[in-house]
């Protein structure tokens, strides 16, 4: 005989009872399921964005990373070039037009108008072009200026502009500039800077 009872107004019998019963813990653990997967999907949620910042961090320092390095590769292209005579210089402006891969450059012999201030290592000018209001004209090997000058200048071309370190030996060596009982304009034995602009060159004479 089956044992029979009463529940929610419908007669159950023991089996039917027992599954009755079971349903609700069935329920419960169909919802607990429900929130755990719920759970990791948010936890995969914030996994994947967390991945996508970290990613986008990395490209972007990356990118300032390269962009580092390309300044630096620049400041390189602007460190003084050393010649074997111990003379060095900067390049502070290039000649980037069309046409100055055919412009004539400072060579042997040619004629140059120039502008330079020249100055002392401490920083003392004792010569400039430009407050006179009169620039430098003179060839190239006639030894009309200080070696160094000359030196300072070949390849050049109109409109470019460096900055030359003159050593002692290519300048106004052991006598310097001095004038009797008023001192020295330029001492013995001093290097000098020049900050050249190349006005105009022509080639020498045929």
């Amino acid at each position: 005989m089956k044992a029979c009872v009463v529940a929610a107004g419908v007669l159950l019998c023991a089996a039917e009872a027992s599954a009755f019963a079971s349903a609700p813990s069935l329920a419960h653990s169909a919802k607990v399921r429900s929130g755990v997967c719920t759970q990791l999907r948010m936890q995969e949620g914030v996994e994947g964005a967390v991945s996508r910042r970290a990613l986008l961090s990395g490209l972007t320092g990356a990118a300032l990373l390269s962009g580092v390095e390309g300044a630096q590769a620049k400041d390189k292209d602007s460190k003084p070039i050393i010649l074997e005579s111990g003379l060095a210089y900067v390049e502070k402006k290039k000649n980037s037009g069309v046409l100055s891969g055919v412009e004539q450059a400072v060579g042997q012999g040619t004629f140059v108008i120039v502008d330079y201030i020249a100055y002392l290592r401490d920083g003392t000018i004792f010569d400039n072009t430009k407050k006179r209001g009169k620039p430098a004209a003179f060839q190239i090997g006639k030894k009309q200026v200080i070696p160094g000058l000359e030196e300072g200048m070949l390849g050049m071309k109109a409109g470019e502009e460096r900055q030359l370190f003159v050593p002692a030996k290519l300048g106004y060596g052991s006598r310097g500039v001095c004038i009797e009982n008023k001192g020295c304009l330029v001492p013995p034995d001093t290097d000098l800077v020049y900050d050249v602009t190349l006005i105009r060159v022509a080639p020498p004479p045929i």
